[in-house]
């Protein structure tokens, strides 16, 4: 897979292998599955402690904004990895400019919850040793090391 800058606003993924392109594909229903990862995507403002008022108030104003921010980036995502076609097929994703910031939140999203599902540990995500594919949660830490590799991808073409 290769990432290179295709125009003045916008970048692109060539030659994405079947395997990563369907993981294109599922990042947007992956990060929508928060119900497990709540409290690390939605996280209390105050540590479980302190100012009642303050934690109604996040949860009256701020929560409602956030969740909208997120189910944003999810959508406009899905729009970006919809010309890879079904069951990852394409080879060539374009991902315009200013759609870069909802990659970021997305593909964040999709890790807290792959973690939060799988209960993996510092020590699963550490690298030392590679993931079995032959299991599910082989995939899901491939999975994660293949969206924060993404995510490095991206921070360096907005940095």
């Amino acid at each position: 897979m290769r990432f290179r800058r295709a125009s003045a606003d916008s970048w692109e993924l060539r030659e994405i292998h079947p395997l990563f392109a369907s993981l294109l594909v599922e990042l947007p229903k992956v990060a929508s599955r928060h119900k497990k990862a709540q409290a690390r995507i939605y996280p209390d403002p105050t540590g479980g402690e302190g100012d009642a008022q303050l934690r109604r108030d996040w949860k009256e104003h701020v929560r409602p904004e956030l969740e909208r921010l997120f189910a944003t980036s999810r959508d406009r995502v899905a729009r970006d990895v919809e010309g890879l076609g079904h069951n990852g097929q394409g080879n060539k994703l374009v991902i315009p400019g200013d759609h870069l910031d909802a990659w970021l939140n997305a593909l964040n999203q999709a890790r807290l919850v792959i973690v939060e599902e799988n209960r993996f540990s510092e020590s699963d995500l550490d690298h030392r040793e590679p993931p079995d594919l032959a299991t599910r949660r082989g995939l899901s830490l491939l999975k994660i090391h293949f969206y924060a590799h993404l995510q490095e991808l991206l921070l360096e073409a907005v940095g």
